[in-house]
């Protein structure tokens, strides 16, 4: 009997609200049109950018070597870079990204990273080192989603942050409907469970 309710409890948890979440179309910004060098625009698939947007190869004009892979985004004064996916649940949202301030020019480029407009973040790009950066969480529903990354520094003259492996970090939120499966399995659960012993 505990393994008929085990089962029934796995089973009702895999259901399609806990399933189905979320993730990044080409968040290392491997696939691009740059070749081996760098461009400005959207020439990144799944990603827009805006102003001084840039995807840059290793060892360009940039100065700049990606921690892995051979590409990265640019962040340039004001620049933005965005994204919009879907996600078929609601949940707690959370972005963790690497980043790093471009060598022989300009410090102080801060970037905001924001999702659906909603402030997760603000982290100035304060080493030409790689780090590894974590917004805080928010909690969102299911439908579509805007993640941007936005430079915010204009008085500094030419600052430029770069951006790479940006990833989604999302617990599921079970759907209220959700709950009252379980409920309901777990009743009928007990109910075969108490006709068993009678």
């Amino acid at each position: 009997m505990k393994k008929l309710i085990a089962a029934a409890v796995v089973g009702l948890l895999s259901t399609s609200a806990f399933a189905a979440v979320p993730s990044l179309t080409n968040a290392s910004f491997e696939d691009n049109t740059v070749g081996n060098g760098y461009a400005y625009g959207n020439v990144a698939s799944g990603w827009s950018f805006t102003g001084g947007g840039a995807v840059s190869h290793n060892y360009t004009a940039w100065n700049g070597v990606t921690a892995s892979g051979d590409y990265f985004a640019v962040l340039q004064t004001a620049a933005s870079i965005s994204q919009t996916f879907t996600s078929d649940v609601g949940g707690v949202y959370s972005i963790n990204f690497d980043m790093a301030l471009r060598s022989g020019y300009n410090a102080g480029q801060v970037v905001s990273v924001t999702l659906d407009g909603n402030n997760l973040g603000t982290f100035p790009a304060a080493s030409t080192a790689w780090g590894n950066f974590s917004t805080s969480s928010i909690t969102l529903g299911a439908g579509a989603h805007t993640l941007s990354f936005q430079g915010l520094t204009q008085d500094h003259g030419d600052t430029s942050a770069f951006i790479d492996n940006v990833s989604l970090n999302v617990s599921a939120v079970p759907e209220p409907a959700t709950y009252g499966m379980l409920m309901a399995g777990l009743g009928l659960v007990g109910f075969v469970a108490r006709r068993r012993k009678a």
